[in-house]
């Protein structure tokens, strides 16, 4: 079965084109995804604060109008995340033609093994996504990679809290960092953890006797009832990130990991549409040889690239994106890390 006959260069590009990369992930809410031709341009573009409204002042008519000024832009070094992932197809296709499938039927295979690679890379921008939420920055230290992009949260935003006794004062720590984003001109409306924090929450004898009185220490706390009272006190909402996915160590075995770390108590300043950010995608190496930019190239997240090696006799399949987060307001986030025990 040849592969590359079979799936021509048209083929690979029409399922590259009208691979939705859609998810029901909470990055995706937070960081909408956006194609772009020049992803260094942009992501400066839509990390200068301009999302932000300023006002403008009052003149009398007549008048010279002011002159505007562009805000700072915090000095952010850009590292384009290369994301690829390849098989030896023509290994997979024998197993499968050995196996008593039809070439139709494995050709499908083929597709779905296309799919399953372009799903590798939309976790892998997921992972970046929660990570800088999680940590206001992107670490990167796998495949002899080592660089980091820190989007510039400030010092004072960064909190440590101990709330694994029942008596730590949680609703202090919380209105503090509220207190943080007010002093500089941030509200904060949502706030990112995982069950286990929300767990601590629930037990916390001050969150009791706010929602009970001082007779009420012990008394359940649903998570419905928890939510009101960051509602209440705080107009702040809870959202939980437990989602996990797996990856391949060095040794060859799978592990799995969280994508929003379990000791994380997130609070941020997110905007009316949703979002905290954009997850910025560019244009990979693999998708110019395809050919010039076009209006379809805004769709094409994901590229699914075919060839052959002739010594081992091999045909490789690969997919690949070009990605960055982009976070416009760090000072909109306050990131605390827990002492859970």
């Amino acid at each position: 079965m040849d592969i590359l006959s079979l799936i021509t260069d048209r083929d690979r590009l029409d399922f590259s084109q009208n691979l939705s990369i859609t998810r029901n992930y909470m990055g995706d809410t937070l960081f909408p995804d956006q194609k772009t031709e020049n992803l260094e341009a942009e992501f400066y573009r839509l990390s200068d604060g301009l999302s932000l409204p300023s006002m403008a002042m009052v003149h009398a008519f007549d008048s010279e109008a002011a002159i505007g000024t562009r805000p700072t832009l915090e000095k952010v070094t850009i590292e384009k995340l290369l994301i690829k992932e390849k098989i030896n197809q023509s290994e997979r296709v024998q197993l499968y033609l050995s196996r008593g499938v039809s070439e139709n039927t494995a050709l499908e295979y083929v597709y779905d093994d296309m799919g399953r690679l372009a799903e590798a890379v939309k976790t892998r921008t997921e992972v970046a996504k929660m990570e800088a939420l999680a940590t206001g920055a992107v670490t990167v230290k796998e495949n002899n990679l080592d660089l980091k992009i820190d989007y510039g949260v400030p010092a004072a935003n960064r909190k440590k809290v101990s709330w694994a006794s029942a008596d730590a004062d949680i609703l202090g720590d919380i209105q503090a960092m509220v207190d943080t984003a007010k002093a500089q001109g941030k509200t904060i409306n949502r706030v990112f953890t995982s069950t286990k924090i929300v767990g601590l929450m629930r037990k916390n004898k001050g969150i009791q006797t706010a929602m009970y009185g001082t007779n009420g220490i012990g008394t359940f706390v649903s998570n419905g009832q928890l939510n009101q009272l960051f509602v209440d006190m705080f107009g702040i909402t809870i959202s939980v990130n437990d989602e996990m996915y797996k990856y391949e160590k060095a040794d060859g075995t799978f592990e799995t990991k969280r994508y929003f770390p379990e000791n994380k108590f997130v609070a941020a300043t997110v905007s009316a549409a949703g979002s905290v950010g954009t997850g910025l995608w560019g244009v990979t190496p693999e998708e110019l040889e395809y050919g010039q930019y076009s209006a379809k190239s805004s769709q094409q997240y994901i590229t699914i690239t075919q060839w052959a090696t002739p010594d081992p006799v091999a045909v490789w399949t690969k997919a690949s994106g070009l990605f960055v987060p982009v976070i416009p307001d760090p000072s909109g986030l306050v990131i605390a890390t827990v002492t859970t025990a």
